[in-house]
């Protein structure tokens, strides 16, 4: 796992004063992610609000979206994954469906195993696209090349065919997604799974951004399990907000 966790840290490491949040149900973070440590927490965190919406359903594809690009939808995929993977009971799939602006198979450095954009053209079948990372319970469908303007032709309707494949082998399967408001990838990735976690970034998200993310989920039928709050800032000195 060692490579993925030091994806994670890196991704952290850019992201001065930030947080994640947590489903809505959940209250608000107290503490600042600079640290590994308190990353891992705050995905453990994620985890078990995310098992407690899933509940004992058989549930276990998740697409995570942002309204917009660069509002850490990536980073939540990529962490919620990896905390998932830790149970060694649990067979973890990660999906890089976002072909617009990918950047897991350059955070995982998973090779040049082809990607999910090779399968949907039908250059390669399913099995020959994903990739076992260091622990054996954990795999990875990056994105692959994407060539200029072949992101805009894709059918993603193929992706349904690809998770009921791959649906026996694993027990979660989690994909990244393009902004639901910029690209029309978003909504029919969202028809094709069993729920959807927002990703909203604090301070920044406009509130009509978010709340038109959540209509166009809802208007293709998808099941929205929660919202993380990313990247929440905290103007409250750190020892003062454990008094608090």
């Amino acid at each position: 796992m060692s490579k993925i966790y030091e994806a994670l840290k890196k991704a952290e490491q850019e992201r001065s004063q930030s947080r994640l949040g947590r489903f809505r149900s959940a209250p608000a973070p107290s503490e600042p992610l600079h640290t590994q440590p308190i990353a891992d927490e705050e995905y453990q965190k994620l985890r078990a609000n995310l098992l407690t919406a899933l509940g004992p359903s058989s549930m276990r594809t998740i697409l995570v979206a942002a309204p917009r690009h660069r509002e850490g939808a990536t980073t939540v995929a990529l962490g919620l994954a990896t905390t998932l993977a830790k149970d060694r009971d649990a067979r973890v799939l990660l999906v890089e469906a976002n072909l617009r602006t990918p950047a897991i198979d350059r955070a995982l450095a998973t090779g040049s195993n082809g990607g999910l954009i090779d399968f949907l053209q039908g250059r390669q079948p399913v099995e020959s696209v994903v990739t076992r990372l260091d622990a054996a319970n954990f795999s990875v469908v990056a994105a692959g090349k994407i060539h200029n303007g072949a992101a805009g032709s894709i059918d993603f309707e193929l992706l349904g065919e690809m998770l009921a494949r791959l649906r026996p082998e694993y027990d979660f399967v989690v994909i990244d997604s393009p902004p639901v408001n910029q690209y029309a990838d978003a909504s029919v990735l969202a028809s094709k799974v069993d729920g959807v976690i927002l990703v909203i970034e604090a301070d920044r998200t406009p509130m009509a951004e978010a709340e038109a993310a959540k209509r166009q989920l809802e208007r293709v039928g998808a099941r929205i399990l929660g919202v993380v709050l990313n990247r929440k800032r905290s103007y409250i000195p750190a020892f003062l907000e454990g008094l608090l």
